[in-house]
């Protein structure tokens, strides 16, 4: 099984709904699905709205690649832990 999680995760101090999308995306690329909000949103236990929330946190903290507001169907893969929060993935 892959392991895509990386527990630098929990040093970012993001908010839990990020920190749970980061893990909860991480889990589905190691069940070889795709990493997708359409497909996080089935095992997603809060809104809509706070799913997209979380998404928009990990894209702007670089913590996965993608683009706000990210389509549902876009593949929302984790960066390395060195390039979070850096300045190099900005647009």
């Amino acid at each position: 099984m892959d392991m895509h999680m990386d527990r630098a995760i929990f040093d970012l101090k993001i908010s839990v709904e990020a920190t749970s999308l980061y893990i909860l995306l991480c889990a589905l690329m190691d069940a070889g699905e795709d990493p997708t909000l359409d497909n996080a949103a089935t095992k997603w236990t809060g809104t809509r709205e706070t799913l997209e929330q979380a998404a928009r946190e990990l894209i702007e903290r670089c913590v996965v690649a993608g683009v706000v507001p990210p389509p549902p169907d876009m593949h929302l893969h984790p960066n390395r832990p060195d390039r979070w929060a850096a300045a190099a993935c900005r647009r």
